[in-house]
Order: C-alpha cells, then sequence, then structure tokens
C-alpha cells in the first residue's frame, strides 16, 4: 500500500513592502520613487516633486516613507479635482506644482485663467500618469504571482510513505505530519497540520 501527496509545511508572508526596503542613498531611493510613481516626473504644466530633507527622513524613517508614497500615489488625484475646481469656477488650470517638504508640509503653486476648460499640457500629462499606473499595477501583479509560486515551490513537498497495511501507513502519517488526521468514510484522509 502506497500513500502519496504534496502539502505545504510553511506558510511563507512574502508581501514585497516597499516601506522595508532600504537604500544605500538618497539618489538611489529617487529613482526608486520616480520609477514607481509616475507623476515624479515633470510635465509642461504640471510637476511634483520631493525636498531632499524629506527624502532622507523616509528613507531612515519607516512611517515617513509610507506617508510620502501615499501622498505621492494621491497627487496626481489632487490635480485633478484642482483642474475640476477651476472648471467649475469657470476657469481654467493652466500650472500646478506640488511640493511634499519635510515635517509632513506640502506646498502647492497653481496657476488659473479665466475661460473654462482643462489644459491640454495637464491632460496629456495626467493621461501618462494613469497609463504607468496601470503598467506598475500590472507589473506589480506579475510579480507577486511569481513570488507565490516561487513560494509554492519553495516550501511545497512531496512525501511518501509505505507501509504493509492502514495502521501502519496511519502512524508514519502521523508522526510526519505532527497534526490532526482524520478517517473518513470510503478510506480517505483529511489531515490538518
Amino acid at each position: 500500500m502506497r500513500i502519496s501527496g504534496s502539502y505545504n509545511h510553511n506558510n511563507v508572508n512574502n508581501s514585497g513592502s516597499t516601506a522595508n526596503r532600504k537604500y544605500s542613498n538618497v539618489k538611489e531611493y529617487s529613482n526608486y520613487l520616480t520609477q514607481k510613481f509616475g507623476c515624479l516626473t515633470p510635465g509642461k504644466s504640471a510637476s511634483v516633486s520631493v525636498t531632499g530633507g524629506l527624502l532622507r527622513k523616509a528613507m531612515s524613517d519607516e512611517k515617513t516613507g509610507a506617508w510620502l508614497e501615499r501622498e505621492l500615489a494621491k497627487a496626481p488625484d489632487y490635480i485633478e479635482a484642482a483642474q475640476k475646481s477651476a472648471i467649475a469656477h469657470g476657469s481654467t488650470l493652466k500650472s500646478v506644482s506640488i511640493e511634499f517638504g519635510e515635517e509632513y508640509s506640502t506646498m502647492t503653486t497653481v496657476v488659473v485663467t479665466d475661460g473654462g476648460g482643462t489644459d491640454s499640457e495637464i491632460d496629456k500629462w495626467l493621461e501618462k500618469i494613469k497609463e504607468k499606473r496601470e503598467e506598475q499595477k500590472a507589473a506589480d501583479k506579475k510579480l507577486e504571482k511569481k513570488k507565490a509560486e516561487q513560494s509554492l515551490e519553495e516550501t511545497s513537498s512531496t512525501t511518501e510513505f509505505r507501509g504493509k497495511d492502514l495502521e501502519d501507513l496511519t502512524n508514519q502519517f502521523t508522526m510526519k505530519l505532527a497534526g490532526t488526521m482524520t478517517l473518513l468514510s470510503g478510506g480517505a484522509f483529511d489531515i490538518r497540520a
């Protein structure tokens, strides 16, 4: 008699939290943020930036790093809201700049003119950011899937038991898994480790 099967003997949490990453210098961290957040690439009429002091603090303080990433993710939404607000007041948002600084400060500079509508340069910039967000989401999803597959491969194993009868197999199973095993009708096993 032979029983074999696969089981996952470890539950591994491989969440790729960016707040836990360590960077060796401000330039490396800045490059990472620019790669992740399209809004840090300036357009003709719109830009988002982070001061060097905040970058240094965010590198060393997990809470500050998490705040910065949340705010950078929302920056395009802030600009869209400003654009809609200008339109609602019969104006056009012509230029916008957001700077994130030390002590969780944010400075925004906007130029608004008469005449409702949107500025084509800001629209193009926002569209590029949306495209980059979608690409980033797809890349993150692909990476997460790859990590999950690797984790499963690393933690999964096959165990085979051979014995003269069901009692012998049951004893081997119990000793190997040190879990709860129930014999179900029809000779099936229910194993919970």
